[in-house]
């Protein structure tokens, strides 16, 4: 079959804009599907619209193991990559590996065995939009790592080991870049190789869901919401808790408290620190009014004040 490379890649000529904290790189047309934007650096019989291909990127997409993305360079696959988005927090994402159409085809044809997987913070520039693609720019690389896949059918998770509790702080001055949407590049390394064919396959790519925190309706509580699963952390009909601030990590949650029946008009505001791996709340001492959270030198300290309004912080890691 006769391969076809192309890319969607366009270098900005025009402008090498320094922003605050991060500078834009690169353009992307990213072709959309599933609320998940795509593209590739090449595809295998590529058709008019790039993406859309009979081994076009979007098929990662539709957790159907009878489809694929197959690039389509020259070579076994190495150094050929996806672009996807993803939202902020995304730790884990399962992929499907090689052409799982059935166990022949996969081995048939290569499949990726290390990646490397690339953060890039995006934006969308106001009409950078076409009928089948949406135009993105991106900053230079926040962080990357690689990962070996094993060689078998089936699905397998794959931990992206982001820190984003660092990545918010290197574009916590930004005023350019999103916060809640980012470009993940997954590049191929090596491959294990197909007894048939040279095309590099991967059938399909699934975000996991992160967990997230949320009071109940009636704000007694507080859940712990998966992909999977929910699970209540504490409930407590005589309190009304509202959420000051959610630590980096989410290890750590500010809580203010007032009585559920309150007698008089006038009542005195609590505060209470929880901590979420522990599924308990820690005493904070004298500190009793809860400001917020600071890292200072890679840690981080709880800020706060005792009742004579003196300011104390304290490392959460002693507590």
């Amino acid at each position: 079959m006769k391969k076809i490379l192309f890319t969607l890649l366009i270098s900005i000529v025009t402008t090498n804009l320094v922003l605050s904290q991060s500078e834009v790189k690169d353009t992307l047309l990213l072709a959309f599907d599933n609320d998940i934007f795509w593209s590739s650096s090449s595809e295998l019989e590529m058709d008019i619209y790039k993406d859309f291909g009979k081994y076009g990127s979007t098929n990662l997409s539709d957790s159907d193991p009878t489809t694929c993305w197959a690039e389509g360079a020259d070579n076994d696959g190495t150094n050929e990559y996806i672009w996807m988005t993803i939202s902020e927090n995304i730790s884990t994402i399962r992929i499907r590996n090689g052409y799982q159409k059935n166990e022949t085809i996969y081995h048939a044809n290569n499949r990726p065995k290390n990646l490397e997987f690339e953060l890039f913070a995006s934006y969308e520039p106001s009409g950078y939009v076409t009928e089948s693609h949406n135009g993105f720019c991106i900053s230079e690389s926040l962080t990357s790592r690689s990962v070996v896949l094993e060689d078998k059918l089936g699905y397998q998770d794959i931990q992206l080991g982001f820190d984003w509790s660092e990545i918010r702080d290197q574009l916590s001055n930004d005023k350019t870049f999103d916060k809640d949407r980012f470009i993940l590049k997954i590049k191929i390394l090596d491959v294990y190789k197909g007894n048939k064919w040279n095309d590099a396959c991967i059938s399909d790519i699934n975000i996991v869901p992160s967990t997230y925190f949320d009071l109940t309706i009636d704000e007694h509580g507080l859940l712990n919401v998966s992909a999977n699963n929910t699970d209540t952390l504490f409930y407590n009909t005589e309190y009304i808790y509202q959420v000051v601030e959610l630590s980096p990590n989410s290890k750590w949650i500010i809580f203010t408290l007032v009585p559920s029946y309150i007698e008089t008009s006038r009542v005195e505001t609590v505060y209470a620190l929880y901590n979420t791996e522990k599924k308990q709340f820690i005493a904070t001492d004298d500190v009793t009014i809860l400001f917020g959270f600071k890292k200072e030198s890679g840690k981080l300290y709880l800020d706060g004040s005792t009742k004579d309004l003196e300011d104390k912080s304290i490392l959460l890691e002693d507590l």
